[in-house]
């Protein structure tokens, strides 16, 4: 038998409930979690090991963290997991009956084929000229010597990206609207960090018509024919034709599924730009390498896919960056069926917390965890290789669709950026701060400043 086997086993069991993580008696771990969520979980899997319950207020989670959860997530949870209940409100915001990420099993597989083509890394691998055109579009707007806060500047950059690569067009006007929608929907609807009723604000309900006004004029520019005939069919293009079938895509759902792009990396590709533009700035060493790197990269024009792949520094700097900075520390579910995992039982109905990101800090796997380190990732260390210790896109059957594109978009972008321009941190002596709002992210007194034009 197996460690993984002899940790978790299905079916119903008179095992006693998980231990109670440290908390006050009133609001129990609420203020801890909002805090730093990941800290927070890091220091209760230590003591307690890789299960236990966190109360705040009136929300009861059961927690299974680190390595062993990775690795029940990635083998169990078709089984035992539900992510109908965490993720449908939010379908129903949008009008719609389902999404990719709210459904499970057979029609999880069939939304992840259909999509599929839309998210992966040949759509941008194919696209570098494209995406070059709005880094340096982005450039032009920002005047020289001038700092500007970094997450919104970098999620204007990344939506960008993504809506001209996946949906044919950038959000425009759109994109304070599209922000606005989705930080109070995935407050309010899945991490519940602020009160429902503030989706009855004008400024919600105008933020999320506008949001739903942008993804119907995508679909209406594809099916009138206004998309660029010399690009490659896209997500729209097959989320129109899968109408057909509205078993796999009812009408009612095109809406919210061309949404997508201009969700998809608004709080993860940004925030994970921020952060890595914080620790480049903040490293001078690394800035430097990264950057002789990506002028070798452009030396000779636009580069291939293959000359990215061998940015060495760049590719471990990003690496570290996804262990050190997850998006992600925990992904929800519901139980559906029970199982025992650890010596505790776990109820149907349970709501859960899955801790994808916590092995990332535990020193068994990663030797000094809050050291920024670049060799992690070289043999014969490969710490990323270690099973469930690195998991920056979750695991198992709801593994991030756009983890090849992101991985792409974040070196191609983190390369054009430091050859086409030099940045400095402001202030140059910033020390890091984290806001959960709704996801991990520097807090706004990081900004950057644009020393000047490079290799225009």
């Amino acid at each position: 038998m197996t460690v993984q086997q002899m940790l978790w086993k299905s079916g119903p069991t008179d095992a006693p409930l998980p231990p109670l993580a440290d908390g006050s008696f009133l609001v129990g771990s609420m203020q801890a979690m909002l805090s730093d969520p990941t800290d927070f979980m890091v220091k209760q899997y230590q003591k307690f090991g890789p299960i236990f319950r966190i109360k705040a207020l009136n929300n009861k989670f059961t927690v299974i963290a680190g390595p062993e959860a990775c690795l029940f997530l990635a083998r169990e949870a078709s089984k035992h997991f539900s992510s109908w209940d965490t993720w449908h409100s939010l379908d129903a915001e949008m009008g719609a009956s389902q999404s990719l990420i709210s459904v499970d099993g057979e029609q999880h597989s069939r939304l992840r084929a259909l999509e599929k083509r839309g998210y992966s890394r040949q759509t941008i691998e194919t696209q570098f000229p494209a995406v070059l055109n709005v880094i340096n579009g982005f450039l032009d707007q920002w005047p020289v010597g001038t700092s500007q806060v970094t997450v919104p500047q970098l999620q204007r950059l990344i939506t960008d990206e993504l809506g001209m690569l996946i949906a044919g067009q950038g959000p425009g006007e759109y994109i304070d609207d599209v922000r606005t929608f989705v930080r109070i929907a995935l407050m309010t609807h899945i991490t519940r960090q602020r009160p429902g009723f503030l989706r009855l604000l004008p400024q919600y309900r105008r933020a999320r018509d506008r949001s739903l006004e942008l993804s119907q004029n995508v679909l209406d520019a594809h099916r009138n024919g206004k998309r660029d005939p010399n690009r490659p069919p896209s997500l729209i293009d097959d989320i129109i034709a899968a109408t057909n079938d509205p078993t796999l895509m009812p009408e009612g759902d095109l809406v919210m599924t061309a949404l997508g792009p201009y969700i998809a990396g608004l709080d993860t590709v940004a925030n994970t730009m921020s952060f890595l533009m914080y620790v480049l700035t903040t490293k001078p060493e690394l800035y430097e390498q990264v950057e002789a790197e990506a002028d070798a990269l452009f030396a000779n024009g636009v580069p291939e896919p293959a000359d990215l792949r061998k940015m060495d520094v760049l590719h471990r700097v990003v690496l570290e960056n996804f262990r050190m900075y997850p998006i992600a520390p925990a992904v929800p579910r519901t139980v559906k069926a029970p199982f025992e995992f650890g010596g505790y039982r776990v109820d149907v109905g349970t709501r859960m917390l899955v801790g994808t990101s916590i092995g990332h800090f535990l020193p068994h796997l990663h030797p000094e965890p809050e050291k920024f380190d670049i060799d992690r990732y070289l043999a014969p260390r490969n710490e990323h290789r270690i099973p469930g210790a690195f998991a920056p896109f979750s695991t198992g059957s709801h593994t991030c669709l756009g983890a090849g594109l992101a991985e792409v978009q974040i070196m191609l972008t983190t390369a054009a950026l430091l050859h086409y321009a030099k940045f400095e941190a402001d202030p140059i002596d910033y020390k890091l701060k984290k806001v959960f709002a709704p996801t991990p992210a520097p807090d706004n007194t990081f900004k950057l400043r644009f020393v000047k034009r490079r290799n225009h």
